[in-house]
């Protein structure tokens, strides 16, 4: 049925503009990526690019313009860098503020999560991280600024989640300042779980 509908309705490339596909497999497969290692909270995490302008179309599409059909290509781009020791993984996504979950219909961290799980064979995906209190976009505030607002944002939902020693690892998009991603891992680390990893798409600010 895609095929169909990109037949009949043809969408550019976002890098490029070619019609056929969100991501043309010219942009696919040409994408620089840069495996980044990062440290947050004690917790050893990865970027596979650095927030480069390809990377902004990427994620600024699929985030705020919608175009959840981008989600395969990026989950293609990760795992080609994924590491051997977290093929077994469950991913958490970070969730957004509820009033920017609402307003685009959709959470885009557990839609890049569920394409990832399907692309690496037997890592699964839960969403036990939830938005708990309102905050307002980070895009603008100082580093200390950003700490404040990501405080107590979020809560654990563990009913009927059993990890089964299989090693946990965060997912969200960006990570630029690293408060929301430290913040998810004090979140769950108080509930109780040992984060294995975390996985942003690109890494921005030159953390």
């Amino acid at each position: 049925m895609s095929k169909i509908l990109d037949f009949l309705l043809p969408t550019p490339c976002v890098i490029c503009s070619k019609l056929g596909a969100p991501l043309c497999t010219k942009c696919l497969n040409g994408f620089e990526a840069n495996f980044i290692n990062l440290s947050l909270g004690g917790v050893s995490g990865f970027a596979i690019s650095d927030y480069t302008p390809e990377a902004a179309l990427l994620v600024n599409n699929l985030k705020e313009k919608g175009v959840t059909s981008l989600t395969p290509s990026l989950a293609k781009l990760i795992a080609r860098h994924w590491p051997t020791e977290l093929d077994t993984a469950i991913l958490i996504p970070v969730p957004s503020s509820r009033a920017n979950s609402k307003k685009r219909g959709f959470s885009h961290t557990a839609l890049l999560s569920k394409a990832l799980a399907r692309e690496i064979p037997m890592v699964g995906c839960r969403e036990i991280l939830k938005s708990a209190k309102p905050r307002v976009d980070q895009v603008g505030l100082s580093p200390a600024e950003r700490v404040q607002n990501m405080r107590e944002a979020f809560r654990a939902d563990l009913r009927g989640f059993d990890s089964r020693g299989r090693p946990l690892v965060l997912v969200d998009d960006v990570l630029t300042s690293g408060a929301t991603m430290a913040e998810a891992i004090a979140c769950l680390e108080a509930a109780g779980l040992e984060i294995a990893s975390f996985l942003v798409f690109a890494r921005a600010g030159g953390r």
